[in-house]
């Protein structure tokens, strides 16, 4: 077996995983502009370096080629390209049994036939069983081969290996020294490839491909062994004896390697519906979601809409990353730019490359920052509370699969957000007046308690100003009670709006209302009072095509200089409300 990487299934994005047969691909030219394009390019000088090399040494030594062996050689290549059509794929590459058909080559024919079967067999393998590598990453795959062969070959004659013994116990130590020096030299090869695209799919680590490669080679190499003894009893066809079992191996493998990465999505799905059954704030919530999430990808920034009924749009509630900073304080307008159709539409979107995807084109802000881009809305029964929108600025960085636990990820998220607004309401239902908006009197009179406490303690003014509206029955029986319960709600806005932030408002009565000004004399609460008296004078009420004319009676109360207590300075200001 060897360690490749293989292409992200589903999408035009480069993979950065392992197995026989390849490296990732890097699909267009996904260097960025300026500094980010010239970091890129070394890279991409060494892909081509790479593929020139192994042509070359290809061409130099194939007069070195038995062609009186070429069908036996074809045989061999055929069971190269099956392991390549049944190779085990996973987020970020792919496995295969083919080192049991290069070693069994090589130790058979020679590390020349070795490197072109090992050569044609990926280039026909994942010519025709295409995972969606571009042309440049098929070539790169069967080019750095030839190399890894041929220069695990000379560490094997170094250490004073004959290929024409074959199997033979003086081999044994060269040979040992072969199998590693394939598995480092290949191991280097993909390394230096994957430097670019790494990080794509956290859940798997670079020290997971090596075991599982580990894995794939302890079971090759004594197939490979046994493949050489049947060719020397029994012929060429007498290997595939051995190799059908190991195809059989990699469905194992296959089933073997799912199930270890469902099982870390499953763990991470768990872990995330415990957290969220507690009872975490929104903070909270966005905080988790984003750092799951960047366990899941490992995007370079993130970002957290939720929907403000106040603001009537999208506004960033959570952000990281490395420009977390540029996006805090930016808004997206339902239907309104690639974001906001998400928005409209509460549908999961993915995109490759935001310079030439036509639903991001013209779009400016996140958009126009990253390269990829995956946009998951939260949504619930009630429709969609917001965004989770994540960039990478390298192209083709996420995937199916990153979508498809995102989403999870995110429908989690949404519930805990629907259970937080719902418990919101709930809590603001008990301490509010439902028609007025303005607190009850019972939440009213708890608050007032805490005051008063508080301004007996740091020797502190406290004004209580009663609101009453003049005439309110001849409103009711002139107009109807529907617009005597909006003259309620209008004259109760009016005195939220004349308020500061700490006053507080309450409905008290039927048609009284009751101000507490925290900090605040005589003088002062008697300046609010009049205003109070005089914005509702000016407002216009009306009911239907009927405006009314609404006038207020204002009462103050003043502690200590009136009252000790808060029963008393109720008594105080509703007596003054009674003499007016």
């Amino acid at each position: 077996m060897l360690l490749i990487p293989a292409r992200w299934a589903g999408f035009r994005q480069p993979r950065c995983g392992w197995g026989t047969g390849g490296l990732p691909g890097i699909t267009k030219e996904t260097g960025e502009k300026g500094l980010r394009k010239v970091r890129r390019l070394p890279f991409i000088i060494y892909t081509w370096l790479v593929i020139v090399l192994g042509i070359w040494l290809l061409y130099y030594t194939f007069p070195q080629l038995n062609l009186d062996l070429g069908r036996e050689l074809l045989i061999m290549v055929g069971f190269g390209v099956l392991a390549e059509w049944l190779a085990v794929s996973f987020p970020q590459g792919q496995l295969t049994g083919g080192f049991a058909v290069i070693l069994s080559t090589y130790l058979i024919y020679g590390p020349v036939p070795a490197a072109w079967v090992n050569a044609l067999a990926t280039v026909l393998g994942q010519g025709v069983a295409n995972r969606g590598n571009p042309l440049r990453t098929t070539l790169f795959n069967a080019a750095q081969y030839v190399p890894v062969v041929l220069g695990a070959n000379f560490v094997y004659v170094l250490a004073g290996g004959e290929v024409a013994r074959g199997l033979h116990w003086a081999n044994g130590w060269p040979l040992t020294l072969f199998i590693l020096a394939y598995y480092l030299f290949n191991q280097l090869f993909v390394y230096i490839y994957t430097l670019p695209v790494r990080g794509g799919y956290p859940l798997l680590q670079w020290p997971d491909a090596l075991r599982w490669d580990g894995i794939t080679y302890l079971l090759a190499v004594p197939v490979g062994l046994l493949m050489v003894l049947l060719y020397n009893h029994i012929g060429i066809y007498g290997t595939l004896l051995l190799f059908i079992p190991m195809l059989a191996v990699q469905f194992v493998l296959r089933f073997y390697v799912h199930l270890v990465l469902a099982n870390r999505e499953l763990r991470v799905l768990y872990e995330v519906a415990g957290k969220l059954g507690g009872n975490l704030n929104l903070k909270e919530i966005f905080d988790l979601l984003l750092r799951e999430s960047r366990r899941v990808t490992g995007f370079h920034n993130g970002i957290i809409y939720l929907w403000s009924e106040e603001k009537q749009c999208y506004v960033v509630e959570a952000a990281t990353g490395t420009h977390a900073g540029l996006f805090r304080g930016s808004v997206v307008q339902r239907g309104e730019g690639f974001l906001g159709r998400a928005a409209l539409s509460g549908e999961c979107h993915l995109v490759d490359d935001a310079r030439e995807d036509e639903r991001t084109l013209g779009d400016i802000g996140f958009t126009q920052l990253h390269r990829s881009l995956v946009v998951v809305p939260l949504v619930a029964e009630t429709g969609v509370l917001g965004l989770l929108v994540l960039g990478d600025k390298r192209a083709g960085f996420f995937d199916d699969k990153h979508v498809q636990i995102l989403t999870i990820l995110g429908g989690q998220a949404a519930v805990a957000i629907a259970n937080v607004h719902l418990k919101s309401l709930l809590d603001r239902a008990a301490i509010t007046d439902g028609l007025t908006g303005l607190y009850n009197y019972r939440y009213f009179y708890h608050r007032c308690l805490g005051e008063l406490e508080r301004a007996r303690r740091y020797d502190e003014n406290v004004a209580l100003v009663m609101v009453d509206i003049n005439n309110f029955k001849q409103v009711n029986d002139h107009y109807g009670h529907s617009a005597g319960d909006a003259v309620l709600a209008a004259v109760a806005g009016v005195i939220r709006d004349q308020l500061r932030d700490g006053d507080l408002a309450a409905r008290f009565g039927g048609d009284e209302f009751a101000v507490l000004l925290p900090r605040t004399g005589p003088a002062e609460a008697k300046h609010v009072a009049d205003r109070l008296r005089l914005a509702v004078r000016e407002y216009v009420f009306e009911a239907g095509e009927r405006r009314i004319l609404v006038y207020v009676t204002t009462a103050t109360a003043t502690f200590p200089g009136d009252a000790a207590g808060l029963d008393e300075l109720f008594k105080v200001a509703l007596k003054g409300l009674e003499q007016q």
